[in-house]
């Protein structure tokens, strides 16, 4: 499977993908309630509402011959702090995890964010996801927090996790480019 497959950036049509994706698969696996797609929503629509090119990137995987939508990630603009990039959307069809493909796209994000220039990449998970957990880890992703909350009809632990793009010094491989 691992050789059929193709990464591409996102293009008209794959945001609605993604939310409905991410609506239908995390109700199935963890119950979540129709907030979570609504947050989706809400945060896609800001994506491409102030969509940056020279600092944003949504990747998607398919299958090559079908164009079969494999799954997702993006890098976006943290809103607060200008140096951090913010790993959003990762999603792999339950079908063809096992197979490398969330490592892809996670490693797309990293290589992607290093060359804007971006000092960290933060983003948000929650305990109940231990798949994407463990792919955050084996990429270097350290937890930096864990809230107990109340979210989108469950109880459960929200974690933010981080990646430093910076070398021993403490210096940014690349200086951030604001544009």
């Amino acid at each position: 499977m691992t050789a059929n497959y193709n990464i591409r950036t996102h293009r008209p049509g794959d945001m609605g993908l993604i939310i409905h994706q991410h609506a239908t698969l995390y109700k199935q696996l963890v119950g979540w309630d129709p907030s979570f797609e609504a947050d989706v929503a809400r945060t896609t629509l800001d994506f491409l509402d102030n969509f940056d090119p020279n600092l944003e990137r949504a990747f998607i995987v398919e299958s090559v011959g079908t164009s079969e939508f494999l799954g997702s990630v993006a890098v976006l603009k943290h809103r607060k702090e200008a140096s951090t990039a913010h790993l959003r959307f990762l999603l792999v069809d339950p079908a063809v995890r096992g197979v490398g493909l969330g490592s892809k796209l996670i490693d797309e994000c990293v290589r992607f964010a290093r060359e804007c220039g971006y000092a960290k990449i933060v983003l948000w998970t929650y305990s109940a996801l231990g798949g994407a957990r463990r792919l955050y880890e084996r990429a270097g992703f350290v937890v930096a927090s864990t809230e107990e909350q109340e979210c989108w009809g469950v109880r459960m632990n929200s974690e933010t996790w981080e990646l430093s793009l910076s070398d021993t010094d403490g210096q940014s491989t690349e200086g951030y480019r604001d544009s």
